[in-house]
């Protein structure tokens, strides 16, 4: 039976770091930067509190290119992304079996990801805005539903995903 979490983001520091909460608000699982730097990539915890498991990966900084005039429909091509122990996080996603279909969602105004990963159902990741409705929150809070056994992979599709400006993902 598939979970519902709320990813919580925590920028307004220099060590960024999000959370991934239970219905009852316990952390379940955490990516959180461990040493800034300034230049290359910052090396980030990722913490499976279900299992007790943590694993370092190397973070780098989000690069956004848009492509067009910057019009309305800049939306659509703008190309977001960090790199993920020196890989760009989605070619590493991809090659992990990982597709990311993009959907708008009229049910909060945002956007809805729906995942699998080698074929299958993984989650679904969309927009939230825990105190009212708004269009792709400032915040970038998202819900995550998944399987518990899901929550490692799960939790790094919906980090890449608050972690990069890009709207559409294939």
């Amino acid at each position: 039976m598939a979970n519902k979490y709320l990813l919580k983001p925590v920028l307004k520091t220099a060590k960024e770091a999000f959370y991934l909460e239970d219905a009852d608000g316990n952390t379940v699982y955490e990516g959180k930067m461990t040493k800034f730097s300034l230049l290359f990539a910052s090396p980030f915890e990722f913490i499976n509190h279900i299992t007790n498991r943590t694993e370092e990966h190397k973070v780098g900084k989000t690069v956004t290119v848009e492509q067009g005039d910057g019009g309305l429909l800049s939306i659509l091509s703008k190309r977001s992304y960090f790199k993920y122990d020196g890989q760009k996080i989605w070619d590493y996603l991809h090659d992990q079996g990982v597709r990311i279909e993009s959907n708008v969602s009229g049910e909060k105004l945002g956007m809805r990801y729906d995942v699998t990963f080698k074929g299958a159902p993984l989650a679904t990741i969309a927009n939230s805005s825990p105190g009212g409705n708004s269009f792709l929150t400032v915040d970038r809070y998202y819900d995550v539903t998944c399987e518990e056994k899901d929550l490692d992979l799960a939790f790094l599709v919906a980090f890449s995903i608050a972690r990069t400006d890009q709207t559409f993902y294939s």
